[in-house]
């Protein structure tokens, strides 16, 4: 009797379902996406899954785990104060190198000179004023030519190959300048507004300071350092159709000892073709 009495206060009393009904249901719950099934996937089904669920506009049950925050992303009053610092010295520098471009266009005999000078460039308009200067000319394929002066008494192979790092990647600036300033220009900012003054952000190191980075109308720009693409390639003497070894005496051989006179054309070569297969170190 308590049997039945137990039985009839069920609470599942009435609940059952018909199997297909059942089977329905645990299909319909298995399909539903939640982020305890994407923790369990591998990262490229997880990523397809939540694709597949945005494109049919379904959304992702359950509760998103939290990213852990970098404490270094915090906003600080300290970081802050060095964000508002750091962005009135790029100020201060926008605004001196606008006035330095203005006097220089002032003066007729520096009108030439370009207001982002390096210190090797001007080094060399001074030797060459004194009289003393050595000029060296690259030639890079698919780029514009490359006029290295180098300002020293008797320059080795290793100072000219800083040179020509230096200047190249300095022009390598110019030029992405001027284009940002031409499509400012074309968009119609004002050469006084903050978007014009801002500085341009060049990568510390490029594929297109040695050849032309332009493959199928298109720019493949890889980012390398100098010790790579001095690796990769050499010099060649294009007057006396010969390679440079530029491993002489450690990099200090000067270059009348490699037969490298003044206002001698040189030209990028890759490294295996009269080398071979030796790395450099």
């Amino acid at each position: 009797m308590d049997r039945h009495t137990n039985k009839d206060r069920s609470p599942f009393k009435g609940s059952h379902m018909e199997p297909s009904t059942r089977k329905e249901k645990r299909t319909e719950r298995n399909n539903v996406l939640t982020y305890k099934k994407l923790r369990k996937m591998p990262l490229n089904l997880r990523k397809q899954a939540v694709r597949e669920a945005r494109n049919r506009n379904e959304p992702i049950l359950g509760k998103k785990k939290k990213r852990k925050t970098n404490p270094r992303f915090f906003r600080t009053a300290r970081r802050l104060r060095n964000d508002f610092d750091r962005s009135e010295h790029k100020a201060m520098l926008a605004s001196t190198s606008e006035e330095l471009r203005r006097i220089l266009q002032d003066v007729e005999t520096l009108s030439d000179i370009p207001h982002d000078i390096t210190n090797v460039e001007l080094q060399g308009e001074i030797a060459i004023a004194e009289g003393r200067a050595t000029t060296i000319y690259v030639q890079r394929d698919g780029l514009s030519t490359l006029t290295v002066v180098l300002h020293q008494h008797e320059p080795t192979i290793a100072q000219l190959k800083r040179a020509i790092a230096l200047i190249s990647r300095a022009q390598h600036k110019r030029s992405q300048r001027e284009r940002c300033e031409e499509r400012l220009r074309r968009r119609g900012i004002a050469d006084d507004s903050d978007e014009r003054r801002q500085p341009v952000a060049v990568a510390s190191s490029t594929g297109e300071l040695v050849h032309s980075a332009q493959r199928n109308g298109h720019d493949h720009r890889a980012f390398v350092s100098w010790r790579f693409l001095w690796r990769c390639f050499g010099l060649l003497n294009v007057d006396t159709n010969q390679p440079i070894d530029d491993q002489r005496s450690s990099g200090r051989a000067t270059l009348k000892e490699l037969g490298i006179e003044n206002a001698a054309t040189l030209k990028f070569v890759h490294r295996v073709k009269y080398f071979g297969r030796q790395r450099q170190s």
